[in-house]
């Protein structure tokens, strides 16, 4: 219940007041607002809902979402990359960083429907545990703030650290919202077949992440926590 009020609490923050409707608009939050907003949205979730029901579970990071397309939804910039790409991922070093044996998809090379999201890190002895790309993107580049970015949603072998740049961007298979600011920056992906992706990075080292797959899976993250909340 603490969870849910939290979630509740941080949307509302994020959302217009009827008076400021009234007033001609929504209040104005600054863009290093927007992300803390989010960030502490993604960490309560993480770390107070261990033990609700998947349903809830999926409710909230739905709501999550929601609220990220609330508080990005900009005018639609040229196709490309939202940002500057910093570098790739060497993902199996960073799964062996956690002490765990190699990097895994069983999409290699394929173009599926949601294959950049499908990345684990595999132990010794076969478990699989989803790899929270923003984490990577940290561990590989420590000294700034990077965001995860899948290039192509669609192929796994896509994915990037990025400085991102504000704006709207669309190509065939996804839209992208982004925002940068002092504090942080964060992506959002809508992809074509239903796939979203919310990942935030803050310049205070926390990074959190939201990722609902094609067929209604997938994970709440919070960084700082190294966890995994499956939905």
């Amino acid at each position: 219940m603490t969870a849910v009020a939290a979630v509740a609490a941080v949307t509302l923050i994020g959302a217009p007041s009827a008076g400021a409707q009234e007033r001609g608009g929504p209040p104005q939050l600054s863009a290093n607002t927007k992300v803390a907003i989010l960030s502490t949205t993604v960490q309560f979730a993480d770390k107070y809902l261990g033990f609700a029901p998947l349903k809830l579970r999926y409710q909230v990071a739905e709501g999550i979402i929601s609220l990220a397309k609330g508080l990005l939804g900009a005018g639609t910039d040229p196709v490309g990359i939202p940002g500057t790409i910093v570098g790739g991922l060497d993902l199996n070093a960073y799964c062996q960083g956690l002490g765990l044996d190699h990097s895994y998809t069983p999409d290699p090379g394929d173009e599926a429907p949601g294959a950049a999201y499908t990345w684990f890190c595999v132990s010794t002895s076969g478990a699989q545990t989803p790899i929270m790309m923003q984490n990577a993107c940290l561990a590989q580049y420590p000294a700034q703030v990077t965001v995860a970015y899948p290039q192509d949603v669609n192929n796994a072998y896509s994915w990037v650290c990025i400085a991102p740049s504000s704006g709207t961007y669309t190509n065939p298979n996804s839209t992208t919202y982004s925002l940068d600011a002092p504090g942080g920056s964060v992506v959002l992906i809508v992809g074509s077949d239903g796939s979203v992706y919310l990942a935030v990075a803050t310049s205070g080292g926390t990074d959190g992440t939201v990722v609902i797959d094609s067929g209604g899976s997938g994970f709440i993250a919070e960084g700082g926590s190294g966890g995994i909340l499956p939905i």
